[in-house]
């Protein structure tokens, strides 16, 4: 609001005013706190973690990429995510083009069934998987994590992907099968082109919710296989590693700047079909 503007306001209006802007500064100030104080921590050269530090340096970040345990962690964490991202798409797309393109019955109850997952508790899916692992004998293997993953990342990828589809005219593919093109033409060639942003951003989103997921793998993983989320709560539970700062640091850098990405492809994906 403009100076001149807020001096035609009333005075208690302009009180309400500048309580607004107070109580905004306050939140933002109460959520980016945290964020600041790991960040500051980080560069502690400490062997402890203490406000302030002592002594200040890269010390932690040095230790984070000189230790095996948290090095393979992070592998571990791509090699679960990205093949989980890649199976929500190729799952998710498909259904979302079921639940908003076919003329099929029961989508409501089918569209329940989809974002489920969203609504269970993750502690009680994570059981119920387990107890269905060891009949199959999927505990602490890869591919029972990816499995496990990506039912909790895919109401995600279908979610975004229908809303995309919103958003295209479905009269784009009746004038190209006028024209000749076959349906499977019409729909890869028209409906999945102005579609790529949604399906690129839901993936990315599918990946960094799988990045970030440690319930399914402390249950399913059989301790054999280790995360960079489910390392960090061992290490917490175990005795506080003052190389977490660091992490959680670069972790918000991470996840930040794929945030960021998805906003950028949501937002190229809602540009209107014409332009």
């Amino acid at each position: 609001m403009t100076a001149h503007r807020l001096r035609g306001l009333r005075p208690w209006e302009q009180v309400v005013y500048a309580l607004e802007k107070a109580l905004k500064a306050f939140v933002i100030a109460f959520l980016l706190l945290p964020a600041a104080l790991v960040i500051v921590l980080s560069f502690s050269n400490d062997t402890n973690l203490a406000f302030p530090p002592t002594t200040w340096g890269l010390g932690q970040y040095e230790a984070l990429f000189n230790s095996d345990y948290w090095i393979s962690a992070i592998g571990m964490s791509f090699v679960t995510s990205i093949p989980t991202a890649l199976l929500c798409a190729v799952v998710g797309v498909p259904a979302a083009l079921a639940l908003e393109r076919s003329r099929m019955r029961f989508k409501g109850p089918l569209w329940g069934f989809a974002v489920a997952p969203l609504v269970l508790p993750g502690v009680a899916y994570a059981v119920a998987l387990y107890t269905f692992y060891i009949d199959v004998r999927l505990i602490g293997t890869i591919p029972g994590v990816i499995l496990a993953q990506s039912m909790l990342a895919l109401p995600f990828v279908i979610i975004i992907v229908a809303a995309g589809l919103r958003r295209i005219p479905q009269e784009l593919e009746l004038v190209a099968m006028s024209l000749g093109a076959s349906t499977m033409r019409a729909t890869w060639g028209i409906t999945l082109r102005l579609l790529a942003p949604s399906i690129a951003a839901s993936t990315l989103l599918a990946f960094m919710v799988t990045f970030d997921e440690a319930v399914l793998v402390t249950f399913l993983g059989g301790g054999e296989i280790v995360t960079l989320p489910k390392a960090t709560y061992d290490s917490v539970r175990d005795g506080l590693d003052p190389v977490i700062t660091a992490i959680a640091s670069l972790l918000m850098l991470f996840t930040g700047a794929l945030m960021l990405l998805t906003t950028r492809l949501r937002g190229d994906g809602e540009q209107p079909w014409g332009s």
